[in-house]
Parts: C-alpha cells; structure tokens; sequence
C-alpha cells in the first residue's frame, strides 16, 4: 500500500470519527432539553398536594371498614350426572400405537493389504532374470 492511500484512509476514518462525535454531541444537548422539569406555581402545587392529602384519607378510611357478611350458600340435593351412552365400535378411536423400527448398524470391513513381495520382470516369466520382450528367437 502506498503512502497516498494509507494516508486517505486515515484522513477518511477521521472525518468518520468526526461526524460520529458532532452527532453523539446533538443528540446528548437534545436529550438535556427534553428533560428540563417543567415550572409550576406554588399555588398549584400546594393544590395537588391536598388532593393528594384527600385521596390517601378516604383510601385509609375505606381501609378500615369491614366487608359486609357474605350471605349463606343455599343447599340444593344432590343431583346425579346424566350417563353418556357407551361409545359405539364405529365412533371409538383407535389407540395409536408407536413401534419404533430397530437400529440397523452396517459395519463395512476394508479389503485386506497383502504383506507378500513378489518380483516383476517386463518378459512375464517372474523369474527376475530376463532381458525384457526378447521372446527367446531372432
């Protein structure tokens, strides 16, 4: 990488780094005005603190009261379940019965590497003598 890039890039990630900051900034002094606490007369004040007064009075007095006896429950004979007919065959369901199938293991076995040497000549008597496709006539 030359020179000439590197330093674009870094002017690039600077002005990044930049507007990023100008940005954190705004929305921080936006948050600032929207928390300002609103002004309210003493009078007002003064007003709903004795409403509030009020309320936590009749709350504590409504507190304080008993309930009312709850009436007697009124006795009734007993009263037998009407009895459902047996399911017939046709609309019985039938139990639903899971069977899971065996696991099956297949074990694949290598072919066997041979551990014999044997020696190999080009005129295929396997001998190891020989001078190549001679045949053995001129």
């Amino acid at each position: 990488m030359s020179r000439i890039h590197s330093t674009l890039i870094a002017l690039l990630v600077g002005a990044a780094a930049a507007v990023g900051l100008s940005a954190a900034i705004h929305t921080v002094q936006l948050g600032q005005k929207a928390v300002a606490a609103p002004s309210i007369s003493v009078h007002d004040l003064s007003a709903r603190k004795a409403k509030l007064a009020a309320w936590h009075h009749s709350l504590h007095a409504t507190l304080a009261k008993r309930p009312p006896a709850l009436p007697k429950l009124p006795h009734f004979a007993p009263v037998a379940a009407p009895q459902a007919p047996p399911p017939s065959v046709a609309t019985a369901q039938p139990q639903v019965t899971y069977v899971h199938a065996p696991t099956v293991v297949q074990y694949k076995h290598a072919p066997a590497a041979t551990t014999t040497t044997t020696s190999w000549s080009d005129d295929g008597s396997g001998d190891g003598g020989g001078g190549g496709d001679s045949g053995g006539g001129d």
